[in-house]
């Protein structure tokens, strides 16, 4: 890489800050998380099967992946602030205009639309960062961030349920448009722009072309994206598998299955604690390498437990909490290690691309659960464990190679 003239200083940033990019990258998770209580209901209104209804939560997943690739670039070129504002615009108007679809293929069509502003402000909030933080303080504002992020997988179902029980499904989305202009109304106030004019780089095909290329050069760049992506696989599997191994395998009550996910979100919340606490004293890099090597032992004993029945319930549940604490101890350093790797002037286009490894993996992750289901446990420990491997390697190779100095 050539030299950064324009490092941005390695500072710590306010609080509100925090907050406000924390409200910005929630809407994607809380988009998902608030409306899968209603998929059935929905299916019933449109007069949908079950299968064109769950196309919608793929049509999000894509939008998730597209707008950040499209708008990271972009948003290198005119700054973040306009972009981030425009994408909350849109967000709430798809949001409103899904309660009042009367076909599965126009909720569909709105969803990834409204998927990918969502995807663009999760993508743009990192970038955001990037512009006024570097190394182990960058790694560190991602964990600050994650940590806000994990408030919506314990709200967002339970918001939906209520409004799905007292209203209607439709009410779920009026709900988020009314979110998305509350959080549009604070980024209008307290977002500044990141990203000083003379820092901006060009807005042609090929520029934005030539900056994905430099990404893809990058070793370390592409490693650390592997890495979270391979990481991020082993959520989704969870997300895919824990539904059917706990309510479906074991007979758990569903009213249980709330609280042991939620055990899940307090680990993750733990995993960010230490982060936050010790990054910029051991560094980001060691990190993610030594948590790697962790993931990959943990995820060998989950695939044990789920082999061999270990302790049944108890052990799969035990087990998978440790792992996805691990994963969520790692996933900060490779967001900051991607980002780490370029001047400002590229950080959109580098979040765009580490998002965009990030969900297709992690789709991958989810779909070889689907896939490869044999009706018991045993896929997902096989994937998980896997995917950990592949978090371990990607993350060994993303280690900076030492020089040898001339004698």
């Amino acid at each position: 890489m050539g030299p950064r003239a324009s490092e941005p200083p390695r500072s710590e940033l306010g609080l509100g800050l925090y907050l406000i990019l924390g409200l910005v990258a929630s809407l994607g998770p809380i988009s998902v998380d608030t409306y899968l209580p209603a998929l059935p209901e929905i299916a019933s209104s449109l007069d949908a099967s079950d299968g064109m209804a769950q196309m919608s939560v793929t049509a999000f997943l894509l939008g998730l992946v597209v707008g950040p690739i499209v708008f990271g670039p972009i948003s290198d070129a005119i700054g973040r602030r306009r972009l981030v504002l425009g994408s909350l615009v849109v967000y709430a108007l798809m949001s409103l205009s899904i309660a009042t679809v009367g076909s599965v293929e126009m909720l569909i069509g709105l969803r990834l639309a409204q998927a990918a502003c969502g995807g663009t402000a999760i993508a743009l909030a990192r970038s955001m960062f990037r512009d006024l933080l570097s190394g182990d303080a960058l790694a560190r504002a991602m964990s600050i961030l994650t940590m806000i992020i994990l408030g919506a997988p314990i709200v967002a179902p339970f918001l939906g349920a209520l409004l799905l029980l007292v209203w209607g499904w439709q009410a779920i989305f009026v709900a988020l448009g009314i979110v998305g202009g509350l959080v549009f109304i604070a980024a209008w106030y307290r977002l500044p722009e990141t990203l000083p004019p003379e820092n901006r780089r060009p807005l042609d095909l090929a520029t934005v072309l030539r900056g994905y290329v430099s990404i893809t050069r990058s070793r370390v760049a592409v490693s650390y994206a592997v890495a979270g992506g391979a990481a991020a696989a082993i959520l989704f599997a969870y997300l895919a598998a824990a539904p059917f191994i706990y309510i479906d395998y074991y007979g758990l009550e569903e009213q249980w299955f709330g609280v042991l996910f939620g055990v899940g979100v307090v680990g993750a919340w733990l995993a960010q604690m230490v982060n936050i606490r010790y990054v910029m004293t051991i560094g980001y890099r060691r990190i993610v390498l030594v948590g790697a090597f962790c993931l990959a032992a943990l995820s060998t004993v989950l695939w044990w437990v789920t082999r061999t029945d270990l302790w049944g319930l108890a052990g799969v549940v035990a087990v998978s909490v440790v792992v996805l604490s691990m994963m969520h101890l790692v996933t900060p350093g490779t967001q900051a290690g991607v980002l780490d790797e370029f001047p400002p002037d590229l950080a959109g286009s580098a979040s765009g691309f580490s998002t965009f490894a990030r969900f297709t993996m992690g789709a991958a992750g989810s779909g070889m659960v689907g896939l490869f289901n044999d009706g018991t446990p045993r896929t997902y420990g096989l994937v998980v464990m896997v995917a950990a491997v592949i978090t371990l390697a990607a993350a060994a190779l993303a280690r900076p190679l030492k020089t040898a100095h001339p004698a």
